[in-house]
């Protein structure tokens, strides 16, 4: 089957109508699973009507509305527009224009891969949203993906071949998962459990009540060793959670440079195909902690233009397995960074201190008279407190480097680990500066890069140079041929 097929209205493959099931039906266990929690846990007292009521009205509502998002969706595709009908009372009907897409994606969950579909999605520069979603056969929905990249854009003189850039090897996956932040990972893990036992508490009969105080009272009193060990299972599930999760995020990971952007694919179970535009990347940053540095091992991120769901589908940060591909896919968007900036900014100290004492000295003092009125053996918590945000703000302001040319902005960041940003002032909308009482007596401003993506903060910097670096900014963008579209 041709793309020529397509130019007449129809439908999505009928097994498309067991993708809506199978979303129906996950809907239908979000809406009523905490009816079904209650009705086990309560399953010797009598049901109330409701409940059964519910049961029923809940699954047909949800069935039906499948049904007619199956039966009334309706698309075509000719050589100069996507079309789509769709809705029984309310029509609607979309018009993309070849020509005006910027991008196709290819989505794949693995219930898609059982009906061997994929799911079509078209961005266009003035959509915030991915506006059409079209489910086809597998090759058909790559036959559609290359046809309209085809058509959307006159394509440049240039070889139209996909240079590979990186892939990810088991190797890869162990080390990208072994270096992963377990502990946030662990705080998941902790929230779901507080929130499954919140979940539970409110279901269980009212003789039982008490039971969730007496077991966590009886695990406190079994010692620091049996503590000890719980602590190090949850740091072993952590670690094996980020393992999988890796594995689950980043398998069959590939990246390669064409024409008009970058294409990655990714995914076993739900597998993905997105393009990223050259055009419609605003920024880059790239990441890395001090045990991924020592194997040259970054996540890198192209912050793209768009509504949030546009950002949010382009959002996908690249596993960088070396410096030679890190500086590959830097040169695609500056081709020549220096590795020093003659011109350089600082945070102020008066940041440090000033976090230091709203964040860690304040809250502790406020803090200390409760405790040490009604839980004395446990004041000596609060001297966590000042440590913690002392080491947090002193890290930040020893990090934070804002450095610039005359075509580039880089700004080195980070705590716990490295972050760098690069933009180039052509990207820039509007730069804001922004002053407190405090940083007008001290001559200090906090400078606010807007970009089409979203502002970037430069705080605590000589008021001075914030207005220099701010005219020389509107200087750039009134002066520019390019633009941040």
């Amino acid at each position: 089957m041709s793309v020529s097929d397509w130019g007449e209205f129809q439908r999505q493959p009928f097994l498309a109508a067991g993708q809506i099931f199978f979303k129906a039906f996950i809907q239908v266990l979000k809406a009523i699973w905490p009816l079904v929690l209650i009705t086990v846990v309560r399953a010797d007292s009598e049901q109330s009507i409701p409940v059964d009521f519910w049961f029923i009205l809940i699954p047909i509502f949800i069935f039906i509305k499948a049904l007619v998002d199956y039966f009334f969706f309706k698309f075509r595709i000719t050589d100069e527009e996507v079309q789509v009908k769709s809705g029984i009372f309310s029509r609607k009907q979309i018009t993309l224009p070849l020509h005006t897409i910027q991008t196709v994606h290819i989505n794949q969950s693995w219930i898609q891969k059982i009906f061997n579909l994929s799911e079509l999605a078209f961005d266009t520069p003035g959509s915030g949203k991915a506006e059409v979603t079209i489910q086809l056969d597998k090759a058909q929905a790559a036959l559609v993906m290359t046809f309209v990249i085809q058509k959307s854009k006159v394509v440049e003189s240039v070889e139209n071949k996909d240079k590979m850039i990186s892939e990810l090897s088991f190797k890869d996956l162990l080390k990208l998962g072994i270096t992963s932040n377990h502990f946030e990972t662990m705080l998941i893990l902790i929230g779901l459990f507080l929130s499954f036992l919140n979940n539970i508490k409110d279901i269980i009969q009212d003789d039982n009540e008490n039971l969730l105080e007496d077991s966590t009272n009886k695990i406190l009193e079994s010692g620091i060793l049996f503590i000890a060990i719980g602590i190090l299972a949850i740091f072993i599930l952590s670690v094996f959670v980020s393992l999988l999760r890796t594995a689950l995020s980043y398998i069959n990971f590939q990246i390669s440079k064409t024409v008009k952007g970058f294409k990655i694919s990714k995914g076993l179970f739900n597998s993905s195909e997105k393009l990223i535009p050259f055009k419609k990347v605003q920024f880059l940053s790239w990441k890395t902690n001090w045990l991924r540095k020592t194997i040259d091992m970054y996540l890198f991120e192209f912050h793209t233009i768009g509504g949030k769901e546009v950002q949010n589908n382009l959002r996908i940060k690249v596993p960088v397995t070396s410096e030679l591909i890190l500086q590959q896919l830097i040169k695609s968007y500056f081709p020549d960074i220096p590795e020093k900036f003659d011109s350089n900014l600082r945070v102020h100290s008066s940041y440090m201190y000033r976090n230091i004492l709203f964040f860690g000295i304040i809250p502790s003092l406020a803090l200390s008279i409760p405790l040490f009125m009604f839980a004395h053996e446990k004041a000596t918590l609060l001297l966590f407190i000042p440590f913690y945000v002392t080491l947090y703000f002193w890290l930040y302001s020893r990090k934070y480097l804002f450095s610039w040319t005359s075509n580039l902005i880089q700004i080195n960041t980070g705590v716990f680990g490295n972050r760098t940003i690069v933009l180039k002032w052509e990207k820039i909308q509007s730069v804001k500066i922004s002053q407190s009482l405090y940083q007008q007596h001290k001559f200090l401003a906090d400078l606010i890069i807007n970009t089409a993506v979203g502002p970037i903060k430069v705080p605590y910097i000589p008021l001075k140079a914030a207005r220099e670096l701010q005219n020389f900014a509107l200087y750039k963008v009134e002066n520019s041929e390019e633009g941040w579209q």
